[in-house]
């Protein structure tokens, strides 16, 4: 057989959703042609979903650049390699030499590799002394890093998918799995073939509520009432892992304090007493239960502190710490922990270390071969938009694109 005749498996990771499915890009005379599931992976036993299945059509599109464009009297035109990246770094140094560190801003997409993310944060604070720099997480699950770290010392899930199966009860609380993360909604589907109980909190019945036990529709943006009410009659009803607490858990006093203002909330939640009560105790009551969640707790502006209720719900209950338990953030693109774990944060470098520490400063700076990293809290995603053409003068974004996403 000929060598234009023979068709090549590229193994690789899905570029869309955080449940991160292993396939295998089919490559023939040099051009992807399709894909199929890599049969091995544990992450999507040999499945694709839609998405997975067509994510390889945009490769070779005619709409992909192929080689940089300047914009030259307000038209883009092609550009040698050398030309633009000569222009990129002129700019850079000219904006940082006029404006300071706090001239730029540094933006990288949750679909890049871990590489580029750690070495895209370490351009910006070494090249530039800046710590203007973030990631799109900061939009959808920058939460889950914050309040998972509050109440774990993690900001990442607990848990693996296919753990759900191990679960003798599901909580999913603002997640539609069946839709947004298929792969994980099919391990919803087969835990409730198991006979697995599950509990749907949404406001809306989403196909994921559909196929749950018992729906719980509650006013939108209560979340932290509901779960305080949850844990209002776990606690009064004895139902808490006192023993975990005791060896484990520090703030219990006062959790319990403020969750007694929290008793009848159905004024706030618009959900009866009687059903709080009822996914409670389902709830606490279960050997292993799991919580789920999505944007459906992290895109508010309470986004952290609703984080932090899952995390209370599951130190409450003793639900932490092994098979079948857990909190478990569905991630929106397939390297939102990744990002985040790179330090492509305005006020941490890589593994979450702080930038306002001295002692980390100094290590990193000891590392990187340099002095004078910034110790103050950079601009956000947000706040760099925001600042466009005030604080900010120049902007540079990897594989991201704000004005749509």
């Amino acid at each position: 057989m000929s060598e234009s005749n023979l068709i090549k498996y590229v193994q690789t990771t899905c570029p869309y959703c955080g449940v991160g499915c292993t396939l295998n890009l089919v490559v023939k005379d040099g051009k992807c042609v399709g894909v199929e599931a890599y049969k091995r992976s544990p992450i999507n036993d040999g499945k694709l979903c839609p998405k997975g299945v067509t994510c390889w059509e945009h490769v070779h599109s005619p709409d992909r650049l192929t080689s940089p464009l300047i914009k030259k009297n307000g038209k883009f035109e092609e550009a040698s390699w050398d030309e633009a990246l000569d222009l990129v770094a002129k700019k850079l140094k000219e904006t940082s030499d006029k404006y300071g560190p706090k001239g730029l801003g540094f933006q990288t997409s949750c679909r890049t590799v871990n590489e580029d993310c750690y070495i895209f944060q370490k351009f910006a604070r070494v090249g530039f002394k800046t710590n203007n720099v973030d990631n799109c997480a900061r939009i959808c699950h920058g939460p889950s890093v914050a309040g998972l770290s509050l109440s774990f010392g993690s900001g990442a899930a607990t848990n693996g998918f296919e753990d759900a199966l191990n679960a003798d009860f599901i909580l999913v609380w603002g997640s539609n799995a069946l839709e947004a993360h298929p792969l994980a909604g099919r391990r919803m589907v087969q835990a409730k073939l198991k006979g697995i109980p599950i509990y749907a909190v949404d406001p809306r019945l989403s196909t994921t509520a559909k196929i749950a036990d018992k729906w719980i529709q509650f006013n939108p943006s209560t979340h932290i009432a509901l779960a305080n009410s949850m844990m209002y009659w776990i606690i009064k009803a004895g139902k808490h892992d006192k023993k975990f607490i005791e060896e484990r858990v520090n703030g219990f006093d006062e959790l319990w304090e403020m969750v007694q203002k929290y008793a009848e909330v159905e004024d706030i939640t618009g959900v009866p007493t009687e059903v709080v009560k009822d996914m409670a105790y389902k709830y606490a009551s279960a050997k292993n239960a799991v919580i789920i969640y999505c944007l459906g707790i992290t895109e508010l502006t309470t986004g952290t502190d609703n984080v932090r209720s899952m995390g209370n719900l599951a130190l409450l209950t003793g639900n932490v710490g092994r098979p079948g338990v857990g909190v478990n953030p569905l991630r929106g693109q397939n390297n939102v922990q990744g990002a985040c774990d790179m330090g492509a944060y305005p006020n941490v470098y890589s593994g979450y270390q702080k930038c306002e520490v001295a002692d980390i400063r100094a290590k990193m700076e000891k590392a990187w071969g340099i002095t004078g990293l910034p110790d103050w809290y950079g601009a956000t995603l947000v706040e760099q938009i925001k600042q466009c053409g005030d604080e900010i003068k120049a902007m540079y974004i990897l594989g991201l694109n704000p004005v749509v996403s």
